[in-house]
């Protein structure tokens, strides 16, 4: 008897392995694609692959876990929102407000996120391997250990901003507001820093700058100097 029970149980193993995921409320997922607004809903896990919620409002909503992928969420209310662990790869949140939303280990890779207001998000362990962030706002975000390789930061705000531990490799960080961050053991080799602002930054001796391009950066007095980055440039003009 038990040895057709454990048969039975090794048949069915790989479709009970291979179930998909649901979302825990179908109506807030149905209410949310029709009328565009679910302000506070539950739509955890929800299936929202390539789904059109231009200016949607998801504020205060649980979407952790959700499937975002290409999802359109240009100038959408996603502030206080869950979207921890969601799959946002190639979302379009260009000036999206994401101001205190929680996007732990959320996946934006390749993600567009243009003059997105993410002040205070937590990016924690957050995906943003070759993201557009131009013009944001990520004052005082936590983007500790993210992945922003590769990522578009041009002109961004980023003072105050937790970074310690992130990888930015060759990411454009040009003309970018680094101001009060913290840098403890950033990553930032072969990163493009023209014109940016590091002027009092924390830990900035922790960073690893190797090879970055550092020509008319503001690195506060005499940090250049008195470190051994290799190919540091310091603009003296």
């Amino acid at each position: 008897m038990k040895l057709k029970i454990l048969a039975s149980v090794a048949v069915l193993a790989p479709f009970l392995l291979a179930a998909p995921v649901k979302a825990q409320n179908p109506d807030s997922v149905r209410q949310l694609l029709e009328s565009n607004e679910c302000e506070g809903c539950d739509l955890r896990n929800a299936d929202l692959f390539k789904a059109s919620l231009y200016r949607a409002n998801l504020r205060g909503a649980d979407l952790s876990g959700a499937n975002l992928y290409e999802a359109n969420l240009l100038e959408a209310d996603l502030s206080g929102a869950n979207l921890a662990n969601a799959n946002l790869v190639n979302a379009e949140m260009y000036g999206a407000d994401l101001d205190s939303a929680n996007l732990r280990n959320a996946d934006l890779s390749n993600a567009f996120l243009g003059r997105a207001n993410l002040t205070r998000a937590d990016l924690r362990g957050a995906k943003l391997f070759n993201a557009n962030l131009g013009e944001s706002y990520l004052l005082q975000a936590n983007l500790s250990n993210a992945d922003l390789r590769r990522s578009l930061l041009f002109r961004v705000n980023l003072s105050r901003a937790n970074l310690s531990g992130a990888d930015m490799s060759y990411a454009d960080v040009r003309d970018t507001n680094l101001q009060n961050a913290i840098l403890s053991n950033t990553r930032l080799p072969k990163a493009q820093l023209t014109g940016t602002n590091i002027d009092a930054a924390s830990n900035v001796r922790q960073a690893d700058l190797q090879r970055a391009n550092l020509r008319g950066t503001n690195l506060g007095p005499g940090v250049c100097v008195i470190t051994t980055f290799p190919d540091c440039v310091l603009n003296l003009e």
